[in-house]
């Protein structure tokens, strides 16, 4: 994405960081779903005079993901909305599995320290989780065990290589920040931690997609 689209990402992200501190619901209910949907409307349009089945994968994630962001602002009227956002965001991992895997396999083969961090992850949070939570909570950690792996995996250029991998782990940092702030302990400025690496972990997954297939330049 060029330096325009990057600044109207960020500065929308910016606004979602500030409705959470002013505690300004509106302005959070309307920035949160817009921040999946313009990056979404980005990459189609930097996409689109070659569009693919990849790239309307990489739209679908961005859609689930735009779907959870839209659940879990809701989760404190009723604790199902946090399912249903952990099911939309476990569908858009999927995706993204999906997208890495078929970038196939480099010698960049790193699963041990993402499952070693899965379970570390677990260890702290299946005696605070309640029991209609344990299953849910345990497969989301599965997928996206699965979902960094892959990154690790992906055959690309060095950039697009290192952009994606970095972003799947501030995803998973991000998930992680939100499992334990709900289950185990309030974290200060969690909601700050949260979407600062949610954010940039989206951003930087989708530049790393769109180097892959030369749609832009660094």
């Amino acid at each position: 994405m060029n330096r325009t689209q990057t600044s109207i990402f960020f500065g929308l992200s910016c606004l979602n960081i500030i409705a959470g501190f002013i505690d300004n619901e509106w302005l959070g209910y309307i920035t949160k779903p817009l921040l999946m949907i313009t990056l979404g409307f980005f990459y189609f349009r930097l996409t689109q005079s070659n569009f693919n089945k990849r790239d309307r994968l990489v739209l679908i994630a961005l859609f689930f993901c735009c779907l959870g962001d839209t659940f879990l602002m809701f989760q404190k009227f009723n604790p199902n909305f946090f399912l249903l956002g952990l099911g939309a965001f476990l569908l858009g991992h999927v995706c993204y599995i999906f997208l890495f895997q078929q970038e196939g396999k480099s010698r960049h083969f790193r699963w041990l320290p993402f499952i070693s961090y899965a379970c570390l992850l677990l260890f702290f949070l299946l005696n605070k989780i309640p029991g209609d939570f344990k299953i849910p909570v345990i497969l989301y950690a599965v997928v996206i065990t699965i979902m960094g792996i892959r990154a690790s995996e992906r055959q690309v250029n060095d950039k697009s290589y290192q952009y994606v991998l970095i972003g799947a782990i501030l995803f998973i940092i991000s998930d992680s920040l939100i499992a334990l702030n709900k289950f185990v302990i309030d974290i200060p400025l969690s909601g700050l931690g949260v979407m600062s690496t949610y954010v940039v972990a989206q951003y930087l997954i989708i530049q790393g997609l769109l180097l892959a297939r030369g749609s832009v330049k660094i």
